[in-house]
């Protein structure tokens, strides 16, 4: 039966409803049908006219670019001129170009003349000079038809057309032409004209909207135009009339409509009041059947409330009790479940008809639930309570809260770490207090104010957003703070980006810690392997990196600048002599490009370091490297490279400087080392330094040649006398002498293998002998050594004994000679009774050569010449510069009774302190304080003290570069004993020695 009356509610109403409807619809429908056609014949007529308006317009404009090329002058003497006068003679005659451009024949825009009207285009002057590219067009130079393009300007925000041509396909070298039209301009006054505001309308281009007035209406009256062209390129116009607002089929349709649902209204709700009651009480009792909470109605009675009606949920929720609880009151059942005071909360729902909700706890053993929630409303005459069970909510609510204390703990106890989350914004919206351990700050102050205390972001960071942007998880990274107290702090982020269900970004969330200890560990990590630790500079492996990237950049910017080179610059070099004169005596084999600033590389040798650090220990040799590096810093700028390579070895890389530049420099640097006094233990020492000087330009071909080179030139400035630079120059003299040295070095090892040296020697008078008792007094003499070369002639020990130390040789050398010089005086025993002394050479490689010692001492106790004939010359240099080795070297061998003399004296200027420890029989006085001693005072003052002390320690004294007879005079007065040089005899092969006293003994 409810349900037929529900129909009847529902159907009479709906019926009626349609039928008044559908007349209403019908009328307005026929008046709606005849507008719309009027609607779309207007805008099929405006929009004719608008694109007829356009093609004239764009027609004329083709044709004037056409014109302008047609009349290009072929011999005008200035093109821009004559381009800027007619094109603003054709913009000031034709309205719409924003630009006219003229292209040379190298695709370089040479002028851009625009309309002086202040408004912004996206063409003008400063395109001058720049590619035709940078105008978005590039016209091929073989095209008759124009080329166009469709840009858009940020700067002006509008669309701009441009349009070009070579100006004459045929002759190529007139350039181009280019025109740019403003778009939006143009439509806008043109449309502006022939459109009225009655008029919806869009024109497109390219799939970009041009021009667009009004709102499109889905409604079917859209009139589309076929594509059309201007300025050269396809436009699409879509134009609509506006709907009149009084739409009159509308109107009626809608007043229809609502008069019908009136109607019908009003009969369903007359229909409907019959069942109402009906309907709603079955509503409730489904309700209230079908709910999860415990639904009780209580009416009052005298004071208190009795229950009328419970839903059978209430049966379920006080199972165990619910007999009881039945037969009870309101106030009863409060006291017997322990909720007593709940009962006024009830009375005062009753009084003012406020409803009351509480959470309670149930501490009864009577009913299962812990804890329900309460509900009480006044109902009419009547209150209404309903209850739920909310123990395993409760029970969540406690765990999620245990847990989230244990969460907070261990997240604010993290040592150095703190958690964040951020917006995606990037913005700080909870970081935990870890923070303030590592920053000082507290976390809500960092959340607020987290920009105002970054010093340093990455790099990266737009590129890390854009991975988090995606939803993927970026590298961990490093963002720069400073501190509470001022100090700078470095924190790592690794964030992870939080997604909703759709993908989307909505938080990001992530750990960070204190990197700042252990960046600071990587710094020094990395400035000790980069640096070393003594002096502080860079060390080799370092200084080998930033020389090839300074060889890189140096080949890069030679070839950029390769084409700009001029002739003129070309002939200088080409031409340029000169000469240079100053502290150092330095050896030009060719001039350097003066006028091409390059770098410049120096490699340092200390000289005399050896000394230092053999005769007072490792610790002053450190402290002399020290002061010394300090000394270079002096003379070094922030771009050049210093750097210490290996134990007293530096280089220096001038960067951008010309080596006439650092030749100045080099001078005031090597004055400075020449005035620098190390002492140490009251102990003075003179220490100097070889430099090679190296340009580094376009034909450095790599890093090691580089220093290889550099190294030969240092030794050349040792070779040269010490304390002084030697500039490289890789061009054919340099060559040459490299040459020159190779075809030296191939003689030497070719005569250690086939006996290729030759035996001179040079005699060493006695000076204090009279003439008649020199006849019979033992021949003394040195053995000197010439070298065979393979074309014939002899090459100067000058030339061949630097090569052989510097390529470890000399050892061979000395075995050779002191071998040979036993062979020739066994072959020849008379002439040994004749001999006092033969002094034979030694090197400093030889005299710490271990093995070296054990073979000399073998041929000794073989050969039959007496120990005694025997004098080992070593020189002063080398003999303190490894001291405790020469001490060996001569104990071992004058065990077997032969000789030493120390050779060049007095060079060093440390002697006097070695000499005592030194168990030689003859000091043989530096030539360099000899060969003037008739003229300089000085040098006669230093002979005279050498040979008193070599005196007073029971040695004999050997003067040596005796070149006059005044010499020797004044050696004799000095009561100096052995004098050596071209005055006394001049260097004879030894076996013409040999041989004439063996004939003069025979006769």
């Amino acid at each position: 039966m409810l349900s037929k009356m529900n129909h009847r509610i529902y159907a009479l109403p709906a019926v009626l409803f349609l039928l008044l409807s559908l007349i209403f619809i019908s009328a307005g429908a026929f008046i709606q049908n005849d507008e719309r056609a009027a609607r779309i014949s207007k805008a099929q007529s405006v929009a004719e006219q608008v694109k007829i308006s356009l093609e004239v317009f764009s027609n004329e404009r083709i044709k004037a670019v056409h014109n302008l090329m047609q009349n290009w002058p072929t011999f005008e003497p200035n093109q821009v001129d004559w381009f800027n006068a007619q094109a603003l003679s054709l913009m000031g005659m034709q309205q719409g170009f924003s630009s006219l451009v003229f292209v040379d024949a190298t695709g370089k825009i040479a002028w851009v003349t625009t309309p002086n009207t202040g408004i912004k285009t996206r063409i003008d002057n400063t395109l001058i000079g720049k590619p035709m590219e940078a105008l978005g067009l590039n016209v091929s130079s073989l095209s008759e038809d124009l080329e166009s393009t469709l840009l858009y300007s940020q700067e002006a925000e509008h669309h701009f057309i441009v349009v070009g041509r070579a100006i004459s396909p045929q002759e190529p070298e007139h350039g181009y032409l280019i025109a740019g039209f403003d778009v939006q301009t143009i439509l806008g006054v043109m449309l502006g004209e022939l459109v009225g505001p009655q008029f919806n309308f869009q024109i497109h281009s390219d799939d970009a909207t041009l021009f667009k007035s009004g709102e499109f209406a889905d409604d079917g009256t859209i009139v589309s135009l076929a594509p059309f062209t201007f300025l050269e390129r396809d436009f699409y116009l879509s134009m609509q009339s506006q709907l009149s607002p009084y739409n009159p089929g509308l109107l009626i349709i809608l007043t229809g409509l609502l008069m019908s649902a009136l109607v019908s209204y009003v009969l369903h709700k007359q229909l409907k009041g019959a069942v109402s009651l009906s309907l709603s009480q079955q509503r409730y009792l489904t309700a209230s059947e079908a709910s999860l909470d415990a639904l009780l109605i209580y009416q009052p009675k005298d004071g208190d409330f009795s229950l009328v009606e419970a839903n059978s949920y209430t049966r379920y929720l006080f199972r165990g009790a619910c007999e009881a609880l039945r037969s009870m009151t309101l106030a009863e059942q409060m006291r017997y479940l322990g909720l007593s005071h709940e009962f006024i909360n009830t009375q005062n729902v009753y009084k003012d008809g406020v409803p009351y909700e509480a959470h309670i706890a149930i501490e009864s053993t009577e009913i299962s639930p812990e804890w329900i929630k309460v509900q009480v409303v006044k109902a009419g005459e009547n209150i209404a309570l309903t209850i739920r069970d909310v123990t395993e909510r409760f029970r969540d609510q406690n765990d999620l809260k245990r847990s989230e204390e244990k969460y907070r703990r261990l997240v604010d106890g993290m040592h150095r770490h703190f958690v964040y989350t951020k917006t995606v914004e990037h913005n700080f919206i909870y970081v935990s207090a870890g923070i303030e351990k590592i920053l000082g700050f507290s976390a809500d102050d960092f959340c607020v104010n987290e920009s105002r205390y970054v010093r340093q972001v990455p790099d990266e960071t737009f590129q890390i957003r854009q991975t988090i942007a995606r939803g993927e998880k970026p590298e961990p990274y490093i963002v720069h703070y400073q501190g509470k107290v001022g100090e700078p702090l470095a924190l790592e982020f690794s964030d992870t980006p939080i997604l909703d269900e759709e993908g989307r970004l909505v938080a990001v969330e992530g750990i960070a810690r204190d990197v700042t200890k252990e960046l600071a560990l990587q710094e020094e990590v990395y400035f000790q392997a980069n640096h070393d630790q003594l002096t502080g500079l860079f060390n080799r492996y370092a200084f080998d990196e930033k020389l090839r990237e300074i060889l890189n950049d140096t080949h890069r910017s030679n070839k950029q600048n390769a084409s700009g080179k001029n002739v003129e610059l070309a002939e200088l070099e080409e031409n340029h002599i000169g000469s240079r004169s100053g502290y150092n005596e330095v050896t030009f084999l060719n001039m350097p490009h003066a006028q091409h600033k390059q770098s410049v590389m120096c490699f340092i040798d200390m000289d005399r370091f050896k000394l230092v650090n053999d005769s007072c220990g490792h610790p002053a040799g450190d402290k002399l490297l020290k002061e010394i590096s300090t000394i270079f810093r002096q003379y070094v700028n922030g771009q050049d490279l210093l750097a210490r390579i290996g134990g007293d070895e530096f280089c220096i890389i001038f960067r951008h400087q010309s080596l006439d530049e650092v030749t100045k420099r080099l001078d005031k640097l090597l004055l400075a080392i020449s005035n620098y006094r190390f002492v140490y233990d009251d102990k003075l020492f003179f220490v100097g330094a070889s430099i090679g000087v190296i340009e580094i330009n376009e034909s450095t071909q790599s890093a090691e040649a580089l220093i290889k080179a550099a190294d030969n030139a240092c030794y050349k400035a040792k070779h040269l006398g010490r304390n002084r630079y030697f500039v490289f120059h890789d061009n054919d003299s340099q060559m040459a002498i490299d040459d020159s040295e190779n075809q030296v070095l191939h003689a030497l090892h070719h005569a250690l293998q086939n006996d290729g040296f030759e035996l001179y020697s040079q005699a060493i008078m006695p000076l204090n002998v009279p003439n008649e008792d020199k006849a019979g007094h033992l021949q003394h003499y040195e053995i000197l050594l010439r070298l065979n070369a393979r074309e014939g002639g002899l090459i100067s020990p000058g030339l061949f004994i630097p090569l052989a130390e510097r390529h470890g040789l000399m050892n061979k050398v000395d075995l050779w000679v002191v071998d040979n010089t036993l062979k020739t005086l066994e072959s020849n025993p008379a002439h040994i009774d004749n001999v006092g002394k033969v002094a034979i050479n030694l090197s400093g490689i030889t005299l710490g050569d271990e093995m070296a010692l054990h073979k000399i001492t073998q041929r000794m106790q073989s050969t039959s010449v007496p120990a005694e004939k025997i004098c080992f010359e070593i020189t002063e240099t080398t003999a303190v510069t490894n001291l405790s080795a020469a001490k060996h070297f001569i104990s071992t061998l004058r065990d077997l009774g032969c000789s030493f003399a120390l050779d060049d004296f007095g060079a060093g200027m440390s002697s006097f302190t070695y000499l005592k420890h030194l168990d030689v029989d003859y000091v043989k006085i530096d030539g360099s304080f000899v060969r003037n001693i008739v003229h300089d005072p000085i040098d006669h003052a230093t002979v005279t003290a050498i040979n008193n002390i070599a005196h007073s320690m029971g040695k004999q004294t050997v003067a040596e570069f005796v070149v006059d007879n005044a010499t020797a005079e004044v050696l004799r007065e000095l009561k100096v004993d052995y004098g050596q040089g071209f005055a006394l005899d001049k260097p004879k092969p030894l076996a013409h020695r040999v041989q004439w006293r063996v004939k003069l003994a025979s006769a």
